[in-house]
């Protein structure tokens, strides 16, 4: 049984604060609905996005960063699979751009 890296609660603030929506998709685990994450933090907050992967002994680390050009910052995270880095980084992004 492959280990579970999903955030449940960040599917939720994910899916009402980031892509308004009132279903939640598994954002965090899950590569198709984090890529439509992806789109929108691209679309409507013209953000850029850098995905890296490191591979070693210990694990997969994936690093994720939303970089917006309008504000010259870059919001970076971290995780065990692409998804979920990806959320952690829309997240942070978000906060700091919406002003939350």
């Amino acid at each position: 049984m492959k280990p579970d890296y999903s955030d449940r609660e960040l599917d939720h603030f994910i899916a009402s604060r980031i892509m308004e929506r009132k279903g939640v998709l598994p954002y965090t685990s899950d590569i198709g609905p984090a890529w439509q994450v992806v789109d929108k933090m691209m679309r409507k907050y013209l953000c850029e996005i850098k995905l890296d992967v490191f591979l070693g002994v210990s694990g997969d680390l994936w690093i994720a960063s939303f970089y917006s050009p309008i504000r010259s910052r870059r919001y970076e995270s971290k995780g065990k699979t692409a998804p979920l880095a990806i959320c952690r980084a829309a997240k942070e992004a978000f906060l700091d751009l919406v002003g939350d």
